[in-house]
């Protein structure tokens, strides 16, 4: 019922390590895929099956491009949330559109509890993918900041798109990912409070986002 268990399992049934092909066929004719966004969603739809085949309980989004991925509670939709994220060589995904998730914190604070199961995996010259390494963070655990500014982040025209994802499995990294939660909520803030672009929630955003995730979690950020 939960990510741990999905995590513990996918190490149990040796998945590290594992060796794979994607293909698409059609009318007959059948290619070797290697685009890593493909190989990606690839990953996610086995893992589907995956988690049938081990009756690990889970539902998805019915738009899929919806956050998250998979609801890993029963019937709850604001617990055991699950996005998957895969990499190959360094981890360079999109966390989360910038602007909609600093918006989805006023109304969706428990957003902040999400787990993130991330994948790396390797690609052979003739083609298969191993998986290399998983594994299962929250979103502070997996951001960090930057030269730039308080969150790494994709930037486009002085405003931050995509939030960005730290080398958090390196202890040598020059930037390292945010210890706690509060720490990632007050950088977000940082940039928040200085982007005309997001003027519009600017006024309180750290007190309404601690004020809510406190009344849909009981705990504090």
């Amino acid at each position: 019922m939960s990510a741990e268990l999905l995590f513990k399992e996918l190490h149990t049934q040796g998945v590290i390590g594992a060796i794979g092909q994607t293909y698409f066929e059609l009318n007959g004719l059948k290619t070797l895929v290697r685009d890593s966004s493909v190989v990606g969603n690839m990953i996610q739809e086995w893992l589907k099956l995956f988690m049938h085949e081990h009756q690990i309980d889970f539902r998805v989004t019915p738009n899929t491009q919806d956050f998250p991925d998979f609801f890993m509670h029963p019937t709850s939709n604001e617990l055991g949330l699950l996005e998957v994220k895969c990499f190959k060589k360094s981890p360079n995904f999109d966390v989360a559109n910038f602007a909609a998730y600093c918006r989805s914190l006023l109304t969706n604070a428990y957003r902040l509890d999400a787990d993130y199961l991330i994948i790396e995996y390797l690609e052979n010259n003739d083609g298969t993918i191993v998986i290399k390494r998983a594994w299962l963070k929250k979103v502070w655990e997996i951001c960090t900041t930057s030269e730039r500014s308080k969150v790494k982040a994709q930037w486009k025209q002085g405003s931050p798109v995509n939030i960005r994802p730290a080398t958090f499995y390196s202890q040598s990294a020059k930037y390292q990912a945010f210890k706690t939660r509060k720490e990632f909520v007050l950088a977000l803030k940082s940039i928040i409070d200085v982007n005309p672009n997001m003027n519009h929630i600017q006024k309180d955003w750290y007190k309404k986002v601690s004020s809510l995730y406190e009344a849909q979690t009981g705990n504090q950020i």
